[in-house]
């Protein structure tokens, strides 16, 4: 996957979690798994702290201001 096709700014995945986007970083706000919020110190690891699940960027959508 380029980084062309991956959606940027912020971000869920199939409708969970949220993240955001620069190029190919990832910055996890909130889990997609278990929707637990990860601590501002460890938000840029790209995994959640908590369970250690890590997002597949082909489930990232962007968020619709709906």
């Amino acid at each position: 996957m380029t980084t062309d096709s991956l959606p940027q700014g912020e971000v869920t995945f199939l409708g969970r979690g949220l993240a955001v986007m620069n190029g190919r970083r990832l910055s996890l706000k909130v889990c997609p798994h278990c929707s637990q919020r990860n601590e501002q110190r460890t938000v840029d690891k790209g995994y959640c702290n908590w369970c250690a699940y890590v997002p597949t960027l082909s489930d990232a959508r962007p968020v619709s201001a709906e």
